[in-house]
Order: C-alpha cells, then structure tokens, then sequence
C-alpha cells in the first residue's frame, strides 16, 4: 500500500510540473504528459478526482501556453 501511495504522488507530482511546462515551454508534449498523468490516476490509481482535475488543467494550459506563444513570442 505505501508504494501504491508513493506512486501516485509522483504522478501528481511529474503531471502538475508538465501542467506549468505547458504554459511556457513545449505545449503539445507537456500538455499531453499531463493528459496522459490524469488519466492514469483515474483509472489505475482510482483518484478520479486527481485525475480529472489534471485532464482539464492540462487541456487549459495547452491552450494557454499556445496563445500565449503565439501573442508573445
């Protein structure tokens, strides 16, 4: 159970820092990283909470980050 509980933090961990990667360094890779970190944590780790919350953040900081890209820089 600890390592189940280790687990999932480092997947919150690694999905929130590509949510803020998102914003300002490559979108579509971050973006989709923290897609991807979400729904392993819905559906593996059951945190739908987590999970969900990651998909739309990282779904909103692509599309940020790509505006913010082309307005910008």
């Amino acid at each position: 159970m600890v390592h189940e509980s280790n687990s999932k933090r480092l997947l919150l961990i690694i999905g929130w820092v590509n949510v803020i990667a998102a914003l300002l360094l490559f979108q579509a890779f971050c973006g989709l990283m923290a897609i991807c970190m979400g729904f392993v944590l819905k559906k593996d780790y059951q945190a739908p909470t987590h999970g969900l919350v990651l998909i739309v953040v990282g779904i909103f900081s692509t599309v940020i980050g790509w505006l913010l890209n082309h307005f910008y820089m």
